[in-house]
């Protein structure tokens, strides 16, 4: 690869604020809310934690009241009772039947902090283990679940937050945008997401004789990276041998991985929706997608708490490891003025990164046709 190309290559927007979508909610006040206050249905959220409030589910009494929010799973729901006459908050919550736990704590403090500092400080390990049995087993997709001590990110009213991520080529980008933004309009969701291209680094290991043939070829497996990326790869593949005699070609890339932000409670929700015969999201029953590109499930905020992840296929042929390029060369969560300076600034970042693609791929594909004619590099 020409110093030219590394240089443009290099000027590539780091992230690319592509969609954001919030559902149409009854405003509610957490700061003005006294529970002591509550009369009906309408005094209190209508969303919380898990899924839309079931009306019918509300109670009052003198001795306080109760309400359920239901979730789009089965058996899946966020329960709250007020007790007036002793002051105090009782919390249960359940995800596809399984006790998220049971907690009491004194009234005096609000709900919002109940749930947000206490409740939530640690997401339950049990829904993670279920969680990740149930996706792997339903979809092409690797779950990452919470890490010890970790910080879990919950927001109010929408709970604990997943991202799902996966790689695309610079020209899928727009299109699956849209694509997005269609399964969207075509029935809104309860839920709110952010959808985010960013520039990752990827090391894939293909371990000689168990990774497809291919991956061994330096050509084949350089172009088909320029196919899959719209960016050229830091180089060809090179054999990498361990201390016990085996073998990997290892190819280095930048690659753009979408990050999808959404609250948990909409996890298999928007998976569903999202689901193709051949797009990125594929169900266990539907065609065979490469290992290196299937999605991953990650905890919120998990790419800046983290500096790397590394993953192996089942079969232990192919290992993709990602290194997560801190925003602005920090690990500090963006400012809400840096966010939306991004977003208005997204359009011209995006045709940016899809002018650089193209003069990348079309030198490519020049020097490839020289040498294919005979005209060396």
């Amino acid at each position: 690869m020409t110093r030219s190309l590394i240089d443009r290559q290099s000027e590539l927007p780091r992230s690319i604020p592509l969609f954001r979508y919030a559902p149409d909610r009854v405003r509610f006040s957490w700061r003005d809310w006294d529970p002591a206050l509550v009369r009906s249905a309408d005094d209190v959220p209508q969303y919380l934690i898990l899924g839309d409030l079931d009306p019918s589910t509300f109670e009052r009494s003198a001795a306080g009241w109760s309400a359920c929010w239901q979730g789009t799973e089965d058996d899946t729901h966020f329960d709250v009772a007020y007790k007036a006459e002793t002051q105090r908050w009782e919390i249960r919550q359940t995800w596809c039947g399984l006790d998220g736990g049971f907690s009491v704590y004194p009234a005096r403090m609000p709900l919002d902090k109940v749930i947000g500092q206490a409740l939530y400080t640690q997401f339950p390990s049990n829904w993670d283990r279920e969680a990740k049995a149930q996706l792997e087993s339903a979809y092409q997709i690797t779950v990452v679940e919470q890490p010890e001590n970790a910080y879990s990110f919950c927001g109010i009213p929408d709970g604990a937050f997943r991202t799902i991520v996966f790689p695309l080529a610079v020209g899928n980008l727009r299109p699956v945008r849209q694509w997005i933004q269609d399964v969207v309009d075509e029935s809104p969701l309860a839920y709110p997401i952010t959808v985010e291209a960013k520039l990752v680094f990827q090391a894939l290991n293909y371990l000689e004789g168990k990774a497809p043939e291919w991956t061994s070829q330096e050509t084949v497996a350089f172009n088909q990276s320029v196919v899959e990326t719209g960016l050229v790869p830091h180089g060809f593949p090179v054999r990498e041998e361990a201390n016990d005699g085996s073998a990997a070609w290892t190819l280095r890339r930048e690659i753009y991985f979408l990050f999808i932000g959404l609250p948990f409670a909409g996890l298999t929700d928007f998976l569903s929706r999202m689901a193709s015969v051949n797009g990125p999201i594929r169900t266990a029953a539907d065609p065979d997608f490469r290992f290196e590109l299937r999605p991953i499930v990650i905890p919120a905020a998990f790419e800046v708490q983290t500096d790397s992840l590394a993953l192996w296929d089942k079969a232990r042929t192919t290992r993709s490891f990602l290194k997560f390029a801190p925003a602005e060369g920090t690990k500090d969560v963006p400012k809400v003025e840096d966010v939306v300076a991004a977003e208005r600034l997204a359009p011209s970042t995006l045709a940016k990164a899809e002018a650089i693609s193209s003069d990348v791929v079309t030198a490519i594909e020049q020097i490839f046709q020289r040498v294919t004619n005979g005209g060396g590099a």
